[in-house]
């Protein structure tokens, strides 16, 4: 969506939502400038937008106050044919994350599907050397234990985005995650914050069909809003530092692919698990034990055969 506002008594755009949370986090623009967009009927403060509302709605331009706007232009009719977008330096604004090097003509907001890869990837990796580890301990499988099965997972991730500026499935599809318009590095109380948002509100705490819902929308509003609820939030911003073809996503199915034999593996060993499939599809649960024999209380639910001795009754 084209944004629209009011700098020097000149109209200036248009530009897309993520640049003008930019412009605004970086002090060129204040939540008080007058903006409009395409559904709005006059002029009013960026904060007020409904496209903005969610981001810059609890902002303020203290440093004026609520001063009445001043004559403004009139509105845009049409957005013209070749419109000009402001430049932003993000090179300067915009934190490289540890051991990157940076070329500020590279750097672009990263495509929806490009970030929602580097999530599977992530929580992919994660799960399976999660259930690897807990199928040695002999714990019980139970569904209600999903969310503290993956609240190891938002501290890695908080102590990755912190340290590193990325993680392993945004390294591989070219995407770090910094601040905008501070001079300080992504903080671990920042990432950490960042982290519960996606997991509660963008991934439903992974538990179905919650899950189903959440990364619906979330990847809705991405794709028309083009910056996530939990970026806003937590005044971060995600960066395409480097470009990707068809073969990081190659590469990234293969490894999702991968890592989900080793989490299944890894589940049906843990006791309780077959009981759990067996009360959602006794057909699957009945086809595993003929097999794999060896899992966990297989042994226990498997008839007899007719060549087997019976006792006397």
């Amino acid at each position: 969506m084209d944004i629209y506002w009011i700098q020097d008594k000149q109209r200036r755009g248009p530009a897309t939502v993520p640049d003008v949370i930019a412009l605004v986090q970086m002090g060129e623009l204040t939540p008080d400038t007058p903006g409009w967009h395409a559904g709005c009927t006059n002029w009013r403060p960026l904060r007020e937008l409904p496209a903005l509302a969610d981001f810059l709605g609890e902002m303020t331009d203290k440093s004026k106050g609520a001063a009445p706007l001043p004559p403004l232009p009139p509105l845009p009719a049409a957005p013209p044919q070749e419109p000009t977008r402001p430049v932003v330096d993000i090179n300067i604004t915009i934190n490289q994350p540890t051991g990157s090097n940076i070329n500020p003509a590279d750097v672009r907001l990263p495509a929806p599907w490009a970030r929602l890869a580097a999530r599977l990837i992530d929580s992919s990796l994660y799960a399976a050397i999660a259930a690897a580890l807990l199928s040695l301990t002999g714990l019980n499988y139970n569904d209600m234990l999903i969310p503290l099965f993956w609240l190891p997972m938002v501290f890695l991730e908080a102590i990755l985005l912190s340290r590193r500026g990325t993680t392993p499935g945004k390294r591989l599809m070219g995407i770090a995650v910094s601040t905008v318009g501070s001079a300080q590095q992504l903080t671990f109380r920042r990432a950490l914050v960042r982290s519960f948002a996606v997991n509660i509100m963008g991934m439903g705490c992974y538990l179905f069909p919650i899950c189903v819902v959440t990364i619906s929308m979330s990847y809705f509003l991405l794709i028309r809003r083009g910056l996530a609820i939990w970026d806003a939030q937590s005044l971060t911003l995600p960066i395409q530092i480097r470009k990707t073809g068809i073969g990081h996503y190659i590469a990234a199915a293969v490894i999702m692919y991968a890592m989900a034999q080793i989490t299944a593996f890894s589940l049906l060993h843990m006791p309780g698990t077959l009981e759990t499939v067996e009360q959602i599809s006794p057909d699957t649960a009945k086809q595993l034990r003929e097999l794999m024999p060896n899992l966990p209380g297989s042994s226990s639910h498997t008839p007899p055969s007719a060549d087997t001795p019976q006792p006397l009754q």
